[in-house]
C-alpha cells in the first residue's frame, strides 16, 4: 500500500509533455489565385484527353488521288501525305458526271473527295465519295474546309465561314455561277439556299483579286432542308 502511494505521488509530480498548437494561417490571395489556375488547367487537360480519346462525329472532307485499292478501302495521296478511306454498302459513290456509281468503278489514279467521320485511328469512314478533277484547281492552292456559315451578305455573293477546327479563323468566301452547290445527298441546290448557321463542306481557292477572300468551287450544304410546301385545305362547296 505504501509503495502504491509513493508511485502515485511521484507520477503526479512528473513533468507532462506540452503540445504546441500551431495557429491556423489563412491562405493568401496569391495562393487562392494559384489554386484556381491549377483547377482550370486540370479541367482543360481532362477535356482535351476526352476529346483525343473519342472519335469525332463531326463530318469531314478530304481530297486526294487514289494510289491503292483494297477491300472496302482506298489509300489516297495529297501533297505527299497518304490517308486511308474506308467504305461499306451504305457509302454513296458519285462519278464525274454527277451520277451514282459503285466502288469498283473507282480506280488507281482517280481523284476523289471523300466525306465522312474519322475513327480513333484517324481513318476516314466515308459516307460519300465523289469523283473530282484536282488538275482543274490552279496551283494546288485548294483547301477543303468544314465549317459553319456565320454571315451571308445581302448585297454581294460573299459569305463568312468559321472552320470547326479553328474558331479563331474566318474565311470570306465568294461564289459565282460556276460554284457547284449540293445538299448532303448530292442533289443540286443554289447559292441562295445558303443561310447563316448552316454547316458546310467547301473546296476553296484563294481569290487573286480580293485580299483575304476565297473562291468556292464546290459547296456541300450538310444542313439544307427543302422548303415545306403548305398544304391547302379544300374550300367547302356551298350548297345551293
Amino acid at each position: 500500500m505504501i509503495i502504491f502511494l509513493i508511485f502515485l505521488f511521484s507520477s503526479y509530480f512528473q513533468p507532462h509533455k506540452i503540445f504546441a498548437i500551431s495557429p491556423t494561417i489563412a491562405p493568401t490571395d496569391a495562393q487562392n489565385e494559384i489554386q484556381k489556375i491549377r483547377e482550370v488547367v486540370q479541367q482543360k487537360v481532362k477535356e482535351k484527353l476526352k476529346e483525343i480519346s473519342q472519335p469525332s462525329n463531326t463530318p469531314k472532307g478530304i481530297i486526294g488521288n487514289i494510289i491503292q485499292v483494297d477491300a472496302n478501302q482506298f489509300t489516297i495521296e495529297y501533297q505527299n501525305n497518304s490517308r486511308i478511306v474506308k467504305f461499306d454498302d451504305t457509302t454513296v459513290f458519285i462519278d464525274s458526271n454527277r451520277n451514282k456509281s459503285k466502288a469498283d468503278k473507282f480506280k488507281i489514279g482517280q481523284d476523289i473527295l471523300a466525306m465522312g467521320t474519322f475513327d480513333d485511328s484517324n481513318i476516314l469512314i466515308a459516307k460519300r465519295i465523289i469523283s473530282i478533277d484536282l488538275k482543274s484547281i490552279v496551283n494546288d492552292q485548294r483547301v477543303v474546309v468544314t465549317g459553319k456559315i456565320v454571315d451571308v451578305s445581302k448585297s454581294s455573293s460573299i459569305f463568312a465561314l468559321i472552320p470547326i477546327k479553328n474558331k479563331n479563323i474566318q474565311y470570306q468566301i465568294k461564289t459565282d455561277t460556276k460554284t457547284g452547290v449540293t445538299n448532303s445527298t448530292d442533289q443540286k441546290i443554289t447559292v441562295n439556299d445558303l443561310q447563316s448557321g448552316q454547316k458546310i463542306i467547301t473546296i476553296l481557292t484563294p481569290d487573286q483579286k480580293l485580299a483575304k477572300t476565297y473562291y468556292a468551287q464546290k459547296i456541300i450544304n450538310l444542313d439544307y432542308q427543302p422548303p415545306v410546301t403548305p398544304t391547302l385545305k379544300p374550300t367547302p362547296t356551298k350548297k345551293p
